[in-house]
């Protein structure tokens, strides 16, 4: 006789951004009672919340953070005896912290319509523009480019969003399209195929400059030109 408890939810999320905390994928062993309570504590000591619902789909809690901080959550399920208690740890952070290269303001220009597909459990793409971050970044640490000292290139060292800003755009609205194709040629899967091409573009015109010795400015000399795939250090 067995309870799993299985708790998901993005590991970062900003301020005030809505969250869904969930429960649904969690199950019980064949030998044990039927489910009949799950609950979920957003934050610990704040009190546990009836998410039991009339099915599985109805685990989950949305809910919003207002300060920055790592917060643990908690699931409890209860069959007929002693609930079962599992953990997770979440880390908010403030949208200066986030350092995100694009936004959703940044989408509407593209497409005035993008916020339709926003999926349920989000109220932003926050998460796909951190997604878009690292890759990005991957990118660049891929090609080779270091810090002094031979440390990768991190959100931190980029202090101008300008140069990256297009390529993050573009990047993010690829992920939001490919996420809603449904068949190959569909006219979701034409506009991702469409928005990779401009992150591609956007990638190869960019000229990022990149703070090398962090000492918080950028000085002569500390950028990179992706196209020419050099790297200038004057």
């Amino acid at each position: 006789m067995a309870i799993f408890g299985v708790l998901e939810s993005d590991p970062i999320v900003q301020v005030n951004d809505k969250v869904r905390l969930k429960a649904m994928r969690s199950f019980v062993s064949k030998d044990e009672a039927a489910v009949t309570l799950v609950e979920i504590e957003p934050i610990a000591g704040n009190g546990f919340i009836d998410v039991t619902g009339t099915s599985s789909d109805e685990w989950y809690l949305d809910w919003s953070y207002a300060t920055d901080g790592i917060v643990v959550v908690s699931l409890r399920i209860t069959t007929d005896g002693a609930p079962v208690t599992t953990t997770l740890s979440v880390s908010v952070i403030t949208a200066a912290d986030d350092m995100l290269f694009s936004d959703d303001a940044d989408l509407l220009r593209y497409e005035t319509d993008i916020m339709s597909l926003l999926p349920d459990g989000y109220s932003s793409f926050n998460y796909e523009h951190r997604k878009a971050q690292t890759v990005i970044l991957d990118w660049i640490n891929e090609e080779g480019y270091r810090a002094n000292g031979n440390d990768k290139i991190t959100k931190e060292e980029v202090l101008d969003h300008d140069e990256v800003r297009k390529w993050s755009e573009a990047t993010v609205l690829s992920f939001i399209y490919n996420d809603n194709s449904n068949s190959i040629d569909d006219k979701f899967a034409e506009k991702s195929k469409y928005y990779d091409s401009v992150s591609v573009d956007a990638k190869r015109r960019s000229v990022l400059e990149l703070d090398l010795n962090k000492d918080g400015t950028i000085t002569d000399g500390e950028f990179i030109r992706p196209q020419s795939l050099g790297l200038f250090r004057e």
